[in-house]
């Protein structure tokens, strides 16, 4: 017994640690391998993984964890591994991150999550107590550092594989032939066609019921959603709002609604006239229609976004939308329609955004009603990624987005809003405040939550006064399945999961 899952994109590469696509991490991370912490599904608290238990230090600046026993790696016909999980997977696993003399420290194009959440920075020491126990020792104490192990990104690899492809000369196969001890292990591929896995017969928490998982990878919605009618897909990714009411009239599917834990967002470049000018941000932010984009583009498949944080976090500031004032007789506003404003694009369909041409041409057409000349440029993943590590990209507004990775807003405001964003690539508006930095050191470090909640509001507050980004949406994570699958994982932060999946 089978499932074939009609998905967005096909994966870079088959190890989520070096990934920084949402889209393809969910073809691997929940498959073929575990974290040491898990976040359940239903209540979004942390609970044990591959780890049975984890202690703190009173400083904060370490954390024990105790693995659980008898964990069994995936056999397959490139690796027969010789031992159970031990402590020392989990060394080499994120020593690999933080350890710059590694072995496969620098095979790969480096860790975003890793990199911009501080981890490779705050973790000092990684130590491996006995072969049960390992501890991490960071520089200052961090409240995000539990959830950032729970993420789909923090994946236990095989110490036994690593050595073994040092060995063969082949160190780069470690992220495209995987070994975990998930409840599914890699078959075989066709890039950019399909992607399948047989189910662990001796995984850890009971062997999976499906004994085949295949991912068919397929761009277009449309064509997903052919391939679903016609049963050659048992459930498709991201239905588009057109295609609900279809789906709502075959007795023989269901759609599955997930909270958006995600947004879109038009960022401002601020480092670049005439964006700079926090005023021309209000007044942009006071001419857009977001009713209007939500209408064009969504539909009934989102919500509009009041703040950057989804009303699911639980740091999320429940207020009224921020009413800004639009002086269209203002000086440097009439120096601005004299140039074209330059949009920027990121041109592939999203989990925050279905259609990003769409909502380009909605906010052009909004903007060219007020006088000003705006030229839109799509732009794939990886072209957006090399732009915006130049030092001065040359974009005026950017329509991107982001998604929450874990249950922290920790990584979420730290990788969208810090200084050291910028650096990085992800801080979209390049936008850098100190007073916003130093609020969101001290909400890391607060001992309490009720202190943190304190810190985050105030810092979701900072971000309206400024305006580096005007929050658009939150879209809704939908799926369409046949009626006879059930015991389905869905994760608010990830994909997800089959290794109960069963047919009726």
């Amino acid at each position: 017994m089978g499932l074939i899952y009609c998905a967005e994109r096909a994966p870079r590469t088959l190890n989520p640690q070096v990934e920084n696509s949402h889209e393809a991490i969910a073809l691997s991370s929940r498959h073929v391998y575990n974290r040491l912490i898990d976040i359940n599904p239903i209540t979004q608290q942390l609970e044990p993984g591959l780890a049975k238990s984890w202690q703190r230090s009173d400083d904060g600046l370490s954390y024990t964890f105790t693995l659980r026993q008898g964990v069994k790696f995936h056999h397959t016909d490139y690796f027969e591994p010789s031992r159970d999980l031990n402590a020392e997977d989990v060394a080499f696993s994120f020593l690999r991150i933080i350890d710059e003399s590694h072995p496969y420290h620098s095979i790969g194009e480096g860790y975003p999550f890793f990199e911009t959440t501080r981890f490779t920075d705050n973790v000092v020491n990684i130590e491996v107590l006995n072969d049960v126990q390992i501890r991490f020792d960071l520089q200052r104490p961090d409240a995000s550092f539990i959830a950032s192990m729970a993420s789909d990104f923090a994946v236990v690899l095989s110490a036994e594989y690593g050595e073994q492809l040092l060995e063969e000369l082949r160190p780069s196969q470690l992220d495209f032939l995987p070994i975990g001890t998930g409840p599914f292990l890699y078959a075989n591929q066709q890039d950019g066609h399909f992607l399948r896995y047989y189910h662990h017969p001796y995984y850890w928490q009971g062997i999976a019921p499906m004994r085949q998982l295949v991912f068919d990878i397929t761009p277009t919605s449309s064509a997903r959603m052919a391939k679903l009618l016609a049963g050659q897909c048992d459930i498709m990714a991201q239905p588009a709002a057109t295609q609900i009411e279809v789906i709502k009239q075959r007795e023989d599917l269901l759609i599955s609604l997930q909270a958006g834990l995600n947004v879109s967002y038009l960022a401002f470049n601020t480092q670049r006239p005439p964006f700079a000018d926090v005023r021309m941000r209000r007044t942009i932010a006071a001419s857009i229609d977001k009713y209007r984009l939500k209408d064009a583009v969504y539909q009934q498949t989102a919500q509009i976004a009041n703040s950057v944080l989804s009303p699911s976090s639980w740091a999320h500031r429940n207020q009224p939308p921020r009413e800004y004032s639009a002086d269209l007789n203002a000086d440097f506003v009439e120096q601005a329609r004299q140039n074209p404003i330059t949009l920027w694009v990121l041109g592939t369909p999203t989990s925050f955004n279905p259609q990003p041409q769409r909502s380009a041409e909605v906010i052009r057409n909004e903007l060219s009603q007020l006088g000003f000349q705006v030229e839109v440029r799509l732009l794939d993943w990886a072209v957006l990624r090399t732009q915006l590590q130049q030092e001065q990209p040359n974009y005026d507004l950017l329509l991107i987005g982001a998604v929450s990775e874990n249950t922290d807003p920790d990584t979420f405001f730290r990788q969208q809003f810090s200084c050291d964003g910028i650096e990085n690539g992800f801080n979209f508006s390049r936008w850098c405040n100190g007073r916003f930095d130093d609020m969101l050191e001290q909400a890391s470090q607060a001992g309490r939550l009720a202190e943190r909640v304190k810190f985050y509001f105030a810092l979701q507050e900072l971000l309206e006064d400024e305006v580096p980004v005007l929050p658009l949406t939150h879209a809704i994570k939908m799926y369409a399945y046949n009626d006879s699958l059930t015991d389905i994982g869905w994760h608010a932060f990830g994909g997800i999961s089959f290794d109960e999946a069963r047919r009726r």
